[in-house]
Formats: C-alpha cells, structure tokens, sequence
C-alpha cells in the first residue's frame, strides 16, 4: 500500500520503520528542525535523522497550507498515517484519503499532547495505543482498534518503546483489515486531555513519595524531578525508587546514607535517590553530594 507518514518524535520512528518493511512510504511528513542546546544549533526531527538516511522524501512544512494539500494529494496515497506530528491536520489535508492516527493512550483517556507521561502519572492499572479515524477534534475520530498492557511501573523510556512496539503491530494490522473494521464512536463524556509538559511540571515537594515517585517514572527523560533549593538553585533527582508510602517523616530529612544511595523522607513515605545534580554543575552520587554540602542524617536535602 502507498502511505504518507505524518510524524516527529522517536515513538513515532519505530512504528513509521515497520511500516516500510512492508509498505511504500511516498514521503515522511514532520515539523521543522529546531534550535537545540545553548548554541542554538538545528537539530532535525528523530523521524527525519533515522528514515532520511533510508531514501524516504522528507517534507518540513512550517504550515499545511493548500500548495502543500496540492502536492500531497497529487502524491496519491492509499492512506495516511500520523504519530504524534504535533501539530492539527486542516480538514482538506484529512480528505485526501483515510488518515490513521496511532495515539498512545486507551482512547478517549488522554486526547492531547502528553499521553504517556499522563497514564504513569495517572497510575492507570493498564496502559495502552489506540487506532483512530481521524476528523477535525483533537483525538476524537472512531476507535478503529487498540493494545494495552499491564502497568508494571515503567518508566517512560520503557513505556513508549513497549507501546511503539504495540503500536507498529497495531498499524499494520489497521492498514491489512480497514475495509472490514467496524469503527466505534468515542464517548466524549469519558474523555480527558493532557497538554505540552513544561519544563515547570518537573517541580516536586517532598510531600507523597508515591506521587514523586510517579513523576520521576515520567519524567525521567525530560524535564526530570527537581526540589527548589532555600539557597535559591534547582536541585535535580535521579535514579530514583519508592521505598515505602506510609510513614511520616520531616519534608526532606535524609534518614539514610548508603553510599551511593540515600533515602530522603517525605511527609508521607520515603525514596531512595542514586543521584543529584545541582543547577550549573556535573551530576554526582547522591552520598557525594551530601558530602560536598556538608550534609548528614538528620539534616534536611536543599
């Protein structure tokens, strides 16, 4: 079959590249390069780095404006594939054949630009991809059919390589079986949205270990958890893990040192932190850190 592939990030790579195993991509739609880092460099799209070098025609348009629709339409696809494109699709570009949007969340649970950290977020007992027809509402189209999986606390790395994994099976299948599918409407009633993460949303309180513990898994990747130190600098967690989510302790108390662990309390249970990295500076052992800031059991982590 002969597809357009609408689609920017690394999740959207692994289900585009077993797709042309088996179909012909005619071109590899995704948003413009961006500045990257503090020397404000161009950093292409992941799509565009890894299909690129396979042959496939790349198209960076700023806006999908009418020439653009022209030059698609005159492409003449079979259908139209999108993953996570981040941006609208105008309803004349939807016309120009079937467009599939393969969307990481059991639909219509987390429409919108953040699903996978929001299911983790969220604790979901199951997390899962979607197949959709898509209309003109954000992530609204008929369920043309989904996977899930069991919730085992992954973080997002694990996360979305398991569901892109799903999600490429789940493609090809739609693409295989759409003429005899019977899509289901969605229930807007049942439905919630999740925005862009902010760099902000990595702020935490050492207030529930076990929601911390939930923000680390999702934002593991970026924009990572971080405590506002009293000295005025962000102070970023990693490697962090769920001790336990009942005890009560001082916001912060460093109950233990087991180098290169600590075990930081919380008002509501305790974590275990591998590392830390102050705002400006290399990333240490959470036990080296403690000891350049003089800081001991007892003493509060800032």
């Amino acid at each position: 079959m002969r597809l357009i592939c609408a689609g920017t990030p690394a999740f959207a790579t692994h289900i585009f590249s077993h797709l042309s195993k088996e179909h012909e991509i005619l071109a590899l739609i995704c948003q413009p390069d961006k500045p990257f880092g503090r020397k404000g460099e161009l950093k292409p799209p992941h799509t565009k780095e890894s299909l690129g070098h396979i042959g496939i025609p790349i198209l960076q348009p700023s806006h999908i404006d009418e020439p653009f629709i022209a030059h698609i339409r005159a492409l003449k696809p079979d259908m139209i594939i999108v993953v996570a494109y981040g941006q609208i699709l105008p309803t004349a570009f939807l016309k120009i054949a079937p467009c599939i949007n393969i969307h990481a969340s059991i639909l219509p649970k987390w429409r919108g630009a953040s699903p996978l950290q929001q299911m983790i977020m969220s604790k979901e007992p199951y997390f899962g991809i979607s197949a959709m027809l898509m209309n003109e509402r954000l992530d609204s189209g008929e369920i043309l059919g989904l996977s899930y999986i069991e919730n085992t606390q992954q973080d997002i790395n694990k996360l979305s390589l398991e569901l892109a994994s799903l999600g490429a099976k789940l493609a090809l299948y739609v693409i295989a079986h759409f003429q005899s599918i019977e899509p289901i409407k969605q229930i807007d009633a049942d439905a919630s949205y999740c925005t862009k993460i902010k760099k902000s949303d990595g702020y935490i309180e050492f207030d529930c270990a076990s929601k911390i513990y939930s923000a680390y898994l999702a934002y593991c990747t970026w924009p990572h958890i971080f405590i506002k130190s009293t000295h005025g600098y962000t102070l970023k967690l990693f490697d962090v893990s769920l001790i336990e989510s009942s005890s009560s302790h001082k916001a912060g108390e460093i109950l233990q040192i087991e180098s290169p662990y600590i075990i930081v309390g919380c008002t509501q249970g305790s974590l275990r932190i591998g590392a830390l990295q102050q705002e400006g500076k290399n990333k240490l052992e959470a036990a080296t850190y403690l000891r350049g800031k003089h800081l001991k059991m007892g003493d509060i982590l800032c």
